[in-house]
């Protein structure tokens, strides 16, 4: 599992126990972040790649470059690359498929921006919500990223996500909503019908983009159709 976040790419794979990563970046590329992993996951053997992207994925490819790192990630051939399968899903679904077990869930993702996704009926939508008005000169990432908190201080930062949360479970009504990423371990208390995640537990997700998990995930476009499958 490849997981590119903003500040760090995080790395875990099957029959590890550690994590490892590196930092990341604004000048972060594809190919420097391929060659970064290659170097960072040394002595691991891996048969296929599952990668988290945070920006927009449709039918497992980038469609616009990420607005927090380097260039040249729409069009890269990932699978020559790693000389391996890759199967690409937005970071913040990866997350999401971890958690999901049915129904309706709300996932938002707290770091150096702010992922989201909406999971209905086993249909995974990615969604790009960092850009939507949460005051009257002020995006949910000027008042929820890393930079929001640092600037702000916790407070502050923690009643933003209390009113983003509400606003947000009033719109899309989700039977569970789920808090991850970097600063969702810093909510304390945590918003009204919330559990909290962490970033490991993304590996499930990872999984779960292939054959022999107990969900398989489709691509559909921009969103990804979740496959039951049977007990073996």
């Amino acid at each position: 599992m490849i997981d590119v976040g903003g500040s760090n790419v995080k790395l875990m794979a099957t029959g590890q126990e550690e994590v490892r990563k590196f930092r990341s970046g604004p000048r972060l590329t594809a190919r420097q972040m391929v060659s970064k992993t290659m170097e960072t996951a040394d002595g691991w053997e891996f048969e296929a790649v599952s990668l988290g992207f945070p920006g927009l994925v449709a039918n497992g490819q980038p469609v616009r470059e990420p607005l927090n790192l380097g260039k040249g990630w729409v069009g890269f051939d990932y699978e020559a690359a790693f000389k391996r399968p890759v199967r690409m899903i937005n970071d913040a679904a990866m997350q999401a498929l971890a958690n999901y077990d049915g129904g309706r869930m709300l996932f938002l993702g707290f770091g150096t921006s702010v992922g989201s996704t909406l999971i209905v009926d086993d249909t995974v939508i990615p969604l790009e919500l960092g850009r939507l008005r949460l005051a009257k000169r002020q995006t949910f990432v000027d008042r929820l990223s890393d930079v929001a908190l640092e600037r702000d201080g916790k407070k502050k930062w923690q009643r933003a996500v209390g009113v983003a949360v509400a606003i947000l479970q009033d719109a899309f009504w989700p039977t569970e909503t789920v808090l991850g990423g970097g600063n969702a371990k810093l909510l304390d208390p945590l918003p009204r019908g919330c559990r909290r995640t962490s970033n490991q537990e993304a590996f499930l997700g990872a999984c779960r983009l292939w054959k022999g998990a107990d969900l398989l995930v489709e691509p559909r476009g921009t969103s990804w159709s979740i496959q039951r499958m049977a007990p073996s």
